[in-house]
């Protein structure tokens, strides 16, 4: 795949036609493409629907205007796209964040610290935490950890397993199969058709391994990428390639003598049969991996909640949300909050609900939707809670407003709006728990189950 160009958008940002008349339009959110590329991008988002559980169809990128002045603009959804020509195009997160120390964070740090929250996702730290994370688009930064798990497999050891080998042998070993033996040998008395167990690294768990990385060095534009795929290739040589993805997973061992192969073999679900993430292809586009942001910002949270909570104090239930899914169906569904949380000692019980908004003082309620101001008191009722609690990031506006944002009707307080910083994701919602359930909270090691 020729290197071509790259294109970054955040949230809130547009594309346009270059040299169109929206081009004469002074918008600092506004990028330029080629009309071919553009005319590719535009087809790529009405081909792929992401229904939603209301029964409509949202679009990766959202088509405005007409003519030349048509614009994509992005929102909602974040990921890579990468065309047949080379040409990619990324889609990242509106939001910067700060580290603990103060120093800000680039969108794409934001994306892939979310990111690593979702568990069926198995980046590691290790894989997040380098350059080369911050350089590639998101599919080529799984790539590249799939290629490091197997890297580990090799240096550990290639596993073996003992599998049936029949063969028409000059030696007596195993059984004789003696149907096959009498056809086949009938002018041949020297031999000797038998079965007999070999021990050999040609197990399923391998033939999936190296079917998935025949598959991602066809379509990687890395060639760094493509020389160590196939220096790993060649560890495989003994190795069949697999002829029936299902059937060798059903057949794949998952014990402890499979050590090291979890994450790998996680990865070859992801590439080779397309489960817990959006990766497609399309008629121009070489492969595509999108994400809802709001299931980033979800998960996220849970997974912080989870790293933080001290389970002999606190019940947390969490609530298993869906998601859009490129051109799936999505059956409609109830208003879902992300968490319930109940403190043991008082039965205090607050409903969580991550919302991927940025909110601003300059704005009517905000800019919070009204549709999550009606559905606060379904929340209410739905998970007998006593308050709600919507979690929002903290944006730079927000960040030196300290208004407090509350819910009340004439009983007191029915919901609150509480920010967080995603770069210190646990710190702020330590202080949202002391502040929602009026005491200190003590941080545990536990998870939440």
């Amino acid at each position: 795949m020729a290197k071509r160009d790259r294109y970054r958008i955040y949230e809130t940002q547009y594309f346009y036609i270059k040299g169109s008349r929206a081009e004469s339009e002074e918008d600092a959110n506004g990028i330029a493409l080629p009309r071919d590329t553009f005319e590719m991008l535009e087809d790529f988002s009405y081909e792929k629907k992401m229904p939603d559980p209301r029964g409509m169809n949202s679009f990766i990128l959202e088509s405005e205007g007409e003519g030349d002045t048509r614009v994509l603009r992005a929102g909602g959804y974040v990921g890579a796209i990468v065309f047949k020509d080379g040409t990619q195009i990324e889609l990242l997160p509106m939001l910067r964040a700060r580290d603990k120390e103060g120093k800000e964070l680039s969108n794409k740090r934001v994306f892939l610290t979310m990111l690593g929250s979702i568990k069926e996702v198995p980046l590691t730290e290790k894989s997040l935490n380098t350059r080369a994370a911050e350089n590639l688009n998101i599919f080529e930064t799984f790539i590249l950890a799939f290629v490091n798990e197997v890297h580990g497999i090799i240096l550990n050891g290639i596993k073996q397993a003992y599998r049936p080998y029949e063969n028409n042998e000059n030696f007596l070993k195993g059984k004789v199969i003696y149907a096959k033996h009498a056809t086949k040998n009938f002018a041949h008395k020297d031999k000797f058709y038998v079965e007999y167990d070999v021990f050999t690294i040609n197990r399923p768990e391998n033939r999936l391994i190296k079917s998935t990385l025949k598959f991602l060095r066809n379509i990687t534009s890395s060639a760094r990428t493509k020389n160590r795929i196939d220096s790993l290739i060649a560890n495989f040589d003994d190795v069949d390639y697999s002829t029936n993805y299902m059937q060798d997973f059903a057949a794949s061992v998952t014990d402890r003598s499979m050590a090291g192969y979890g994450n790998a073999l996680r990865w070859v679900e992801i590439f080779l049969l397309n489960r817990y993430v959006n990766l497609t292809r399309g008629r121009n586009v070489s492969y595509a991996v999108i994400f809802a942001t709001r299931r980033l910002f979800d998960s996220y949270m849970v997974y912080s909640l989870g790293r933080m909570l001290d389970n002999q104090r606190f019940r947390a239930e969490i609530q298993h949300k869906q998601y859009p899914m490129l051109n799936h169906t999505m059956p409609r569904d109830t208003v879902t909050a992300d968490v319930i949380i109940t403190l043991r000692e008082t039965g205090m019980r607050v409903a969580f609900d991550a919302k991927w908004q940025g909110l601003t003082g300059n704005e009517e309620n905000y800019g919070i939707k009204e549709q999550d101001i009606y559905d606060l008191y379904t929340l209410l009722e739905k998970y007998k809670a006593d308050s709600v609690c919507y979690i929002y990031p903290l944006t730079r506006e927000m960040r030196e407003d300290s208004r407090e944002i509350a819910f009340r009707n004439e009983d007191g307080i029915l919901g609150r709006v509480c920010f967080v910083d995603i770069g210190d994701m646990e710190g702020s919602l330590h202080g949202v728990l002391e502040r929602i359930f009026g005491q200190k909270i003590r941080l545990a090691e536990q998870s939440i189950k």
